[in-house]
């Protein structure tokens, strides 16, 4: 046994002159271990475990134990806790023989589990040092391992931590912090801005009450939830709100989530970004109100034509009466003044055919006029308008027609119907429309009645304009104001007319209703506001 010692001296003699640079001398081995305080321990194995170990008493993450690491050992010099033993000054060597003879020395942990070290070192050691086996070792260095993982988690909480402080004190557009359940983790300044209300008031609540007012989460498809869309599929998601603001006024926000995912991929918090966006939306919501508007006034020229048409078509022949006496008189009169024999009697029949004459040219101006009025295209003009007024000019155009079809007018117009705010030419057209489409719904004959009242109640003026027409179909009712909707053939119509009759009164405030039966006639009913200064 003395000479397998001596032959292990031996080795350990040659391995001290190849790695004479990673050890110290024999003496100042001896002089460090004499200063030490509390247990002396030598580790075999120089990997993460031994570093893992090395760090955490450097940084004093042992309270209640003052140990101190005077040696480690491992054949690789390059290997991670060799060289932070290098760095701390401790003494390290490639051959683990080297241990059992440094003074002082309390305890030997091995980590590498290799079969004979333990019996060699069991041998060799010093009295009261005592060795721990891989397995008692194992078990330390996993203990230490798994401090060393909690402390770097603890380090990446903290980095994580900072960054969020960091990311709600650089945001500027409001922001909330989510748990799963809704509930808000944390706020950033510009959100508690925009609620009005102290952090200590909005941690801890849901976002549905602080945003919302409300104890269930958003479902309705006119207030798409982006935070459970996010929960379901794992994505971003958006979604355009109306919240009311700390002075309980309407503002438009968009909504963005984006979720915070956990190390097995699932969603536990996420962030909900909001972006003011009423002045824009008030801004877009204008510029298509007065694009609407000028498409309204194109549609409502461009029908106005179509009806034009229409109106000509019995103009001419209610001109060509008149024009046709007037032709005859003046023939008349010629062949009078031919034959040079003027009479008193002669004189006094020119001056009644002069009088048919003026009042049948009148008549024709007027008709004329009327109709150039009518297709005039004005831009819109807000006065006041006497329904009343509009209703007998659209007569005096349509009463020519309405003779030819055999369709009986009949008129009950209250005299005292109050004013309305709005353009003339618009509402006419309206009116004249629906006249139009009582006309074709009588092509032999019936009876038009144009009924104006006024609702005290509600201040709006009525007007009813029933036919004893063929009436509209119970499923064609819900559409008839729909662009391009018509039961006419191609060559009568595009279907506009209702929806140009629909588009005018919306933008006069007002509204329109049908009340049909087949074979007895349909009523359309038109409700406009009082006289207002603005629609």
């Amino acid at each position: 046994m003395a000479k397998a010692r001596r032959s292990k001296g031996a080795d350990r003699q040659s391995t001290k002159t190849t790695t004479k640079k990673h050890s110290h001398s024999s003496e100042s081995r001896k002089a460090k271990s004499k200063h030490c305080e509390g247990p002396n321990i030598a580790i075999i194995g120089g990997g993460t475990r031994c570093q893992d170990l090395l760090e955490m008493l450097a940084h004093d993450r042992f309270k209640h134990l003052k140990a101190k690491i005077v040696a480690v050992a491992d054949i690789d010099p390059e290997a991670p806790g060799f060289l932070l033993a290098q760095e701390q000054g401790i003494y390290t060597t490639t051959d683990y023989r080297d241990l059992p003879h440094l003074d002082n020395l309390d305890l030997i942990i091995e980590l590498t589990g290799k079969e004979g070290l333990l019996k060699d070192l069991i041998e060799d050691k010093p009295v009261q040092a005592q060795v721990l086996d891989f397995t008692i070792s194992r078990l330390i260095s996993d203990m230490v391992t798994f401090k060393g993982e909690y402390k770097a988690r603890e380090r990446d909480l903290d980095l994580s931590q900072t960054m969020i402080n960091t990311l709600f004190a650089g945001i500027r557009e409001p922001l909330f912090l989510l748990q799963q359940d809704y509930r808000i983790l944390d706020a950033n300044e510009p959100m508690l801005s925009l609620l009005g209300l102290p952090k200590e008031e909005v941690v801890g609540r849901t976002c549905h009450e602080i945003s919302h007012r409300s104890l269930q989460p958003c479902n309705s498809k006119a207030c798409h939830c982006p935070m459970k869309e996010t929960l379901k599929t794992g994505l971003s998601a958006h979604a355009i709100h109306e919240h009311l603001d700390r002075e309980n006024q309407p503002r438009y926000l968009e909504v963005f989530t984006y979720p915070l995912k956990n190390s097995y991929d699932h969603v536990d918090m996420v962030f909900e970004f909001y972006r003011d966006i009423t002045d824009d939306l008030e801004s877009r919501l204008e510029r298509k109100a007065r694009q609407v508007k000028k498409d309204l006034a194109r549609l409502v020229h461009e029908d106005k034509m179509i009806a034009l048409g229409k109106l000509v078509a019995s103009s001419v022949h209610e001109i060509n009466n008149p024009i046709a006496g007037i032709h005859t008189l003046a023939k008349l009169m010629l062949r009078t003044l031919d034959e040079d024999q003027l009479e008193a009697e002669d004189l006094e029949q020119f001056r009644r055919y002069l009088e048919l004459v003026a009042h049948e040219s009148s008549r024709c101006g007027q008709i004329v006029s009327n109709l150039l009025s009518f297709s005039r295209q004005q831009e819109m003009q807000r006065r006041p308008v006497d329904i009343n007024d509009i209703i007998r000019s659209v007569i005096l155009l349509c009463q020519h027609r309405m003779q030819l079809q055999n369709i009986a007018i009949q008129e009950k117009l209250d005299p005292k119907l109050p004013e309305i705010t709005g353009d003339y030419n618009q509402i006419q057209q309206c009116i004249m429309n629906v006249i139009f489409n009582a006309m074709e719904a009588m092509p032999d004959g019936g009876k038009l009645t144009l009924d104006t009242s006024f609702e005290r109640k509600n201040r709006m003026i009525h007007i009813d304009i029933s036919d004893t027409g063929c009436g509209i179909p119970e499923e064609n009712l819900s559409i008839i104001f729909d662009p391009f909707f018509s039961t006419k053939e191609e060559s009568q119509g595009v279907g506009l007319g209702l929806s140009v009759v629909y588009g005018i009164i919306r933008e006069h405030q007002g509204n329109i209703y049908v009340q049909s039966e087949l074979g007895k006639g349909s009523t359309f009913t038109i409700r406009f506001p009082e006289g207002q200064k603005d629609f």
